[in-house]
């Protein structure tokens, strides 16, 4: 169980709480948490949650699996080009054929290469993102919000965006229950943030798509051999 999971499992009910709170009391009116909802469509709760069972293995084993392909395809090239040639005019078609094989091959290996660095790049921004969360989700729940919220106390610890706001028993969030709806709105709004930058950051990825450089073509005068066939009827 890595970071993310296990500090999920344990924040269930604190999160569980965040979510309720804003479903009941929801939050400030010009709060930051409602533009982060809209964005990432769902509540703490089930982001979170979601996002720790989302796991870039599978992205990095398609990785593995694409750069295996690719050096089958590059041998299949290799095999084609230490054929014997072929003499006459069907080994000239057949060296033509065996070129255009080959060609499209090492083109083939290519993309399949840019594929699988392109996976491996989805992974470890998943990677990172799910560690960005994690180190968040360790941050608030610790937080000055946190408690204020399950308590309906306000506290001078650390608070979920990294302020220190009031003293033990200081209303610093309002009387109750806007103290916990704003604790909660706080909460929301810092684990919200996170992944919001992690799912824009895979949506430009994506948009991007993998980094794949095409061949050139070089355009040249070649003089014509070509020859007339004269049969005899």
């Amino acid at each position: 169980m890595d970071a993310l999971k296990h500090l999920n499992a344990s924040t269930a009910g604190l999160l569980a709480q965040v979510d309720d709170s804003l479903a009941r009391w929801g939050a400030p009116e010009e709060h930051p948490v409602w533009q982060l909802l809209r964005r990432t469509g769902a509540l703490p709760g089930d982001v979170v949650s979601g996002l720790a069972d989302w796991s870039p293995e599978p992205w990095r084993q398609q990785a593995a699996a694409l750069r295996g392909h690719a050096e089958v395809t590059v041998a299949l090239g290799g095999d084609l080009d230490r054929l014997p040639p072929w003499e006459g005019a069907a080994g000239d078609a057949f060296a033509q054929a065996r070129q255009r094989i080959s060609r499209e091959a090492r083109h083939r290996a290519d993309r399949l290469r840019a594929d699988a660095a392109f996976h491996e790049e989805l992974a470890d921004a998943l990677a990172a993102g799910r560690s960005r969360v994690a180190r968040g989700l360790a941050r608030v729940a610790a937080s000055a919000e946190a408690v204020a919220l399950v308590t309906g106390v306000a506290v001078g610890a650390g608070s979920a965006t990294g302020r220190s706001d009031g003293a033990i028993g200081e209303s610093a969030f309002g009387p109750e229950p806007t103290l916990r709806a704003q604790a909660a709105a706080a909460i929301a709004a810092a684990l919200l943030a996170d992944v919001d930058a992690l799912l824009t950051e895979l949506d430009g990825l994506l948009a991007r798509g993998p980094a794949v450089v095409e061949p050139k073509v070089v355009a040249a005068d070649i003089p014509s051999t070509a020859t007339t066939l004269r049969v005899e009827l």
